[in-house]
């Protein structure tokens, strides 16, 4: 409750726009709001599980829900189905606004200014898309059983043949700031648009996941560095993004990059970047790393790099990595190679570096995976039947799931959390509101003082 007061979340939430008609509204948009983001900041994982805690709750037990919300005491709690219908009306876009606000304010109180010795200076701004609903049949149509959901993907598979099959999906394109230590700040999610993707039904998945990341990149990359022009922020893609245009749109916004090239992509460079490994001169173009394991193995971090190459006219720099791993005895037990393509020139003194950044982009793969399995019921429909609301119900899922982040890596929740799992945590968090007399709640430390001063661990995250 105090670090959402800390944040300044109600404030926030009140500059979302009302489209309601005010003579129908029993409810403020404000709280309904706090209400959809509570399925989240308490891993409820549907609509039933939270409404039902909140209902078995005599009227005398219901005081700190009413503190919480900040409602009149004995005020009713509204029904789910009233918490969708106004969402339905709501513009998506102010969800996405409220990510920018949220990481501005993280900006204004120099969170990230105050921890520049683990965070570093730059922001990892890793994009990937990823797959949200995946639909039999349309879940939305209007009279003649048409699919009225415009943010349903058709995809088409065995096209022309006693095996076609089409289903619909909802994909979604994520941007998220990327700090070490696996932090991840979602900034901006952009829900793909059927119309968008129009010709290609039965494209390759490999095809239609690229066409989806692309689409998204050249909407929302100049819109953030618009918002955002004086921080120091890198691209974090895998190689899917490895390609001229993409490039060219980072060269063109004063973008830098680090994408992943894979084994199979861009052959001509690869083959140019084996000539050169051969070459005498290019093997001063090469640094290691060795670090010792307890168990008195060790591990072997070779890089290599090639500067001023080029995919089709557009000049990248090329680092290679190796990762050995060997047991006490010598014996080489396991090793992981891969390759990017840099906007920055590779030396002795930034590879290592660079690296790091660049390894950064995995942890966008486990927030999805979080998003999915670890409370958030990410692949849930939470309003069926209504296109924008179960747009804006993702979104705001986004928004509880950076709130969240950011409080954990505040002493204060790693301390409260002790030995648990940061899902059980929240869940003991919504246990504790409803069980616990508002009287003892109120008395803690946290919320007696006038003034808190959060303090961040960003090392333990």
């Amino acid at each position: 409750m105090r670090f959402l007061k800390h944040i300044k979340l109600r404030l926030l939430l009140k500059t979302i726009i009302d489209r309601r008609d005010p003579q129908k509204t029993r409810y403020s948009l404000d709280f309904l709001l706090l209400w959809a983001l509570s399925v989240f900041f308490f891993r409820a994982e549907s609509l039933n599980d939270i409404q039902d805690s909140f209902n078995a709750l005599a009227l005398d037990r219901r005081k700190a829900l009413w503190n919480f919300f900040g409602l009149p005491e004995g005020s009713p709690l509204p029904h789910r189905q009233t918490v969708t219908n106004a969402l339905a009306l709501l513009d998506p876009n102010a969800i996405n606004a409220m990510l920018f606000q949220l990481f501005r304010w993280a900006i204004k109180s120099k969170i990230f200014y105050n921890h520049q010795h683990v965070l570093g200076s730059t922001f990892g701004l890793a994009c990937d898309g990823c797959v949200v609903h995946h639909y039999e049949h349309p879940h939305s149509v209007h009279d003649q059983g048409e699919n009225t959901c415009p943010y349903c993907l058709s995809r088409t598979h065995n096209k022309g043949t006693p095996n076609e099959k089409t289903y619909w999906l909802h994909t979604f394109v994520n941007l998220a700031v990327i700090l070490p230590n696996g932090v991840q700040l979602p900034l901006y999610v952009y829900p793909l648009n059927a119309e968008q993707l129009q010709g290609q039904e039965d494209a390759s998945d490999e095809h239609h996941k690229q066409e989806c990341e692309l689409q998204a990149a050249k909407e929302i990359l100049p819109l953030i560095l618009k918002e955002f022009p004086k921080l120091p922020f890198v691209l974090l893609a895998d190689s899917l993004y490895a390609n001229e245009p993409l490039m060219e749109l980072c060269k063109k916004l004063g973008l830098q990059f680090l994408i992943v090239r894979q084994e199979n992509a861009l052959k001509k460079l690869a083959k140019r970047c084996d000539a050169l490994e051969k070459m005498e001169p290019y093997e001063s173009y090469q640094s290691q790393q060795t670090k010792t394991l307890k168990n008195g193995g060790k591990i072997i971090t070779t890089l290599s790099w090639f500067n001023d190459e080029y995919v089709g006219d557009q000049k990248v720099h090329v680092i290679r990595f190796l990762e050995e791993e060997y047991d006490a005895q010598g014996k080489r037990i396991k090793f992981y190679k891969t390759e990017w393509l840099s906007s920055q020139k590779v030396s002795k003194h930034n590879c290592f570096s660079l690296v790091k950044i660049a390894r950064q982009r995995a942890d966008h793969e486990d927030l999805h995976n979080t998003l999915k399995n670890r409370g958030f019921n990410g692949s849930h429909d939470y309003a069926r039947s209504n296109a924008n609301a179960a747009l804006v119900w993702k979104l705001l899922m986004f928004a509880a799931f950076w709130i969240f982040e950011l409080f954990s890596c505040s002493i204060a929740a790693q301390e409260s959390r002790g030995s648990s799992s940061w899902r059980k945590f929240a869940r003991n968090l919504l246990i504790d509101l409803i069980r616990e007399r508002w009287e003892d709640i109120s008395s803690s430390p946290w919320l007696c003082k006038e003034k808190v001063q959060f303090r961040w661990d960003f090392s333990l995250h």
